[in-house]
């Protein structure tokens, strides 16, 4: 019965968090589509994985990019997410509904990861729900771009990297909670552990990272923790270490080989084609010490020295011969990290960080109250990472060291992702120290009598309502918690933007008028139009692929994909080249339209649309809305075509193209869609060979955020087919031995929980039965 209210208990605490973090979005299930930076991209690539691709998410998108696997490289455990809910709901919503869902539970996941850690770490309610608190609200401080926040989620639509946070946060508390455990109960939490952390790796690659550094470090402490705090002397504390050292490795080597054998199916086709296809990261992110200084400033004084307090009382909860020890480690630490802040540019940095979590790791593996010391622990390795590369050399003594060479795949880092979870880690230690302040103040203010002792408790209640307004108010203002009471609706949805619809117009004179035959290319709106007034700033255009059916060129997110210098059109460049020169040269335009199978322009640059407009040979103004031109070639630039022989008709569809054909001798048909591993033609049933040519476009180019690139190339699909009036078929079947470890990981993994769960729950019975034969 106990254990039913604490349940119900836990469950109440953490729902009233929940329901004041849906309070402050609820505007988002307004009618229309959350229109911030890449949400279009999102809900895309959401819908293609839902209808068309689940359960094996790795599918082929034709309408976007020339053709490409997003999922193989961008944020699949989002995109599978808004599946789960699109199917569970059966179509009773659709998916512009689910991706709401899915926003929702993005937001919420981290305040539920933050209290299950702090209840991991030994917490109580006051300091979980805290810590839930914390996770959800907007401070002061917060960066749209950099903090993995409320504001990112809506304004910039990043929020994949949100939600492997949320998933992190669950994740490293299943691990910790595992280490403690034994039999059914460990298996179970490992099982989580792994499932949690794969899920992270797919959400977002560098919180899938941060969290298998965090279980690094933790393992570390553990280990350190059982050598050095066993009880015993001689041979029997020797085996007693050894024990808890060897069960410590094990939960590590378990939960570790879970998560890869989990992520194994989208892990091997990733390392067959990342570098030659595709770069990770999409963006470097590198902030150089300047991060630091953010990420101190990000929370805030207060929530700081509350992170501060939960240290020193990690380092007090220790026994008496090892205070000096842990206090000066504590103190070192502290003076690390404010040196750090003082002198980010001296060179030091990563050196002061890496010798902070060292301390930090040592107090963690002494203290009672481990907790906090190891948060931060972890929280300075990130940081180390995130301030990266440059604060990677570093001079020790007559050592230069050089971090480059040890981390693994550094160069692929996206550097102050790594401090997005280190973020979530401070906050929670900030409410642990801030639950230690609040309940001693109140059993303080409950020691004294008579009148102080009502002082004591309405000074105690006063200063609680001043601190629960300073950390609250901030974030009241700046959501919808008061709407509709309030004027100001904060989280507009597309329709409350008037330019919108002029966008819609366009797309549906595209699905209207385009055939599917070729190429739109969309001019990228983003901050060239987007003001937060009349346009959003966002990849709006990228919708269009959804809406029309049309396959498109542009409109969306850089992608280091190897079509992004000609496909993205976010930047002052076009094609790859800059618009300047495509004004004074429209005829290269009408040049490498014809190659790339482009046949209509929709364009906002005024400079552009003169300059195609005085080409009435090249191009014709076929539309006009708002500020957009829809320009079409005078010739039919197709997608599919063939050398010799006709074209009868082309079917594209997300993982496979059909070409109905009509030749009358062997000849090539080529597909202007990306050559990738995983393709397989067939006509009649016969398998086709499907090989690479490239179109003759400009070999410089200029790509967004990586400056210019010579002998670019990008090779498009050829198929070699033989006479008569066939059907060619392509289709797009990727399958490696990363799928079938998966399945024996996730199969062998639920198989084990089922029986040891089954053996748990029936083990009286079964003992009683065998008591009454063994009687019998």
């Amino acid at each position: 019965m106990l254990i039913k209210v604490k349940v119900l208990l836990e469950a109440l605490v953490l729902g009233a968090v929940l329901i004041f973090g849906i309070a402050s979005v609820k505007t988002f299930f307004r009618d229309g589509t959350p229109p911030g930076w890449d949400h279009p991209p999102h809900l895309v690539c959401s819908y293609l994985t839902s209808r068309y691709f689940f359960p094996h998410i790795l599918g082929w998108d034709p309408y976007n990019n020339f053709g490409w696997v997003f999922n193989q490289f961008y944020n699949p455990g989002a995109y599978l997410l808004i599946a789960l809910i699109d199917r569970a709901f059966a179509g009773i919503i659709d998916i512009v509904a689910a991706y709401k869902i899915a926003l929702v539970i993005t937001y919420l996941l981290p305040a539920t990861g933050a209290y299950a850690l702090a209840r991991a770490l030994g917490s109580g309610y006051t300091g979980s729900t805290l810590a839930a608190l914390l996770s959800l609200l907007i401070l002061p401080g917060e960066s749209e771009w950099l903090d993995a926040g409320l504001k990112q989620l809506y304004y910039i639509g990043m929020w994949p990297h949100r939600l492997g946070i949320g998933l992190a946060l669950l994740a490293l508390a299943a691990y910790w909670s595992a280490l403690g455990k034994r039999g059914a109960a460990w298996l179970q939490r490992v099982s989580l552990a792994s499932l949690l952390g794969a899920g992270a790796v797919l959400s977002h690659v560098m919180t899938g990272a941060s969290v298998l550094i965090a279980e690094t470090i933790v393992t570390a402490a553990h280990t350190v923790r059982r050598v050095m705090l066993v009880e015993g002397a001689g041979r029997k504390r020797v085996l007693a270490a050894s024990r808890g050292v060897l069960h410590v490795l094990v939960t590590f080597l378990a939960t570790v080989a879970g998560t890869f054998g989990l992520l194994a199916f989208w892990l091997v086709p990733l390392s067959l084609t990342n570098t030659v296809y595709h770069s990770l990261p999409t963006i470097s992110w590198y902030t150089g010490p300047w991060g630091f200084l953010h990420f101190l400033s990000s929370p805030g004084m207060l929530l700081l020295a509350f992170a501060v307090v939960s240290l020193l009382l990690s380092g007090l909860t220790v026994e008496r011969a090892l205070l000096p020890l842990t206090l000066t480690a504590v103190i070192s630490s502290i003076l690390l990290w404010l040196i750090g802040a003082l002198f980010p540019y001296d060179g030091y940095l990563g050196l002061r960080l890496l010798v902070a979590a060292l301390f930090l790791l040592i107090v963690s593996s002494l203290s009672q109250m481990p907790g906090p010391a190891m948060l931060l622990s972890i929280t300075s390795v990130l940081l180390t990472i995130a301030t990266g590369p440059d604060t990677y050399r570093f001079q020790v003594l007559w050592w230069s060291i050089d971090l480059n060479r040890i981390l693994p795949f550094s160069e692929w880092y996206a550097y102050y992702k790594f401090a997005g979870l280190a973020r979530y880690l401070v906050l929670t230690v900030a409410a642990l120290g801030l639950s230690a302040v609040l309940e001693r103040a109140y059993a303080a203010s409950k020691r004294l009598k008579g009148s102080a002792a009502q002082l004591a408790l309405g000074g105690f209640g006063l200063s609680l309502l001043l601190l629960v307004w300073a950390l609250l108010g901030p974030h009241i203002v700046q959501t919808d918690f008061y709407y509709p009471f309030s004027d100001t609706l904060r989280f507009k949805m597309d329709n409350d933007f008037p330019g919108v619809a002029d966008m819609m117009d366009v797309m549906e004179w595209v699905r209207s008028n385009v055939p599917s035959n070729t190429y739109v290319f969309y001019q990228d709106t983003l901050w060239k139009l987007g003001d937060w007034s009349r346009l959003p700033v966002s990849h709006y255009f990228y919708l269009s692929s959804m809406i029309t059916g049309v396959p498109q060129v542009g409109g969306g997110f850089g992608t280091r994909y190897i079509t992004q210098p000609i496909a993205n059109t976010e930047a002052d460049h076009l094609l790859g080249q800059p618009i300047e020169w495509l004004v004074r040269n429209p005829e290269r335009v009408y040049e490498m339209a014809k190659e790339l199978g482009i046949s209509y322009f929709v364009i906002f640059d005024s400079r552009l649309s003169s300059s195609l407009r005085a080409r009435p040979e090249l191009f014709e103004d076929v539309y006009r809305r708002g500020p957009f031109h829809v320009f079409r070639t005078t010739t039919f630039n197709p997608i599919v075509s063939i050398d010799e022989g006709e074209i009868v008709s082309v079917t594209i569809r997300p993982n496979s193209i059909a070409v109905r054909y009509r030749a009358g001798n062997a000849t090539i048909v080529r597909i202007r869609q990306v050559y990738f591993p995983g393709w397989a033609a067939y006509v009649n049933g016969q398998s086709m060979y499907v090989g690479p040519y490239y179109p003759e476009i400009p070999t410089y180019v200029w790509v967004p955020g990586d400056g210019v690139i010579t002998n670019y190339r990008v090779p498009f699909i050829k198929v070699a087919v033989p006479s008569g009036e066939n059907t060619l078929r392509l289709q797009y079947e990727l399958s490696t031995w990363g799928d079938h470890v998966t399945l024996f990981t996730a199969s062998l993994t639920l198989i084990i929980n089922v029986i040891t769960i089954f053996f748990r729950s029936n083990i009286t019975i079964i003992s009683l039965k065998l008591l009454r034969i063994l009687k019998g």
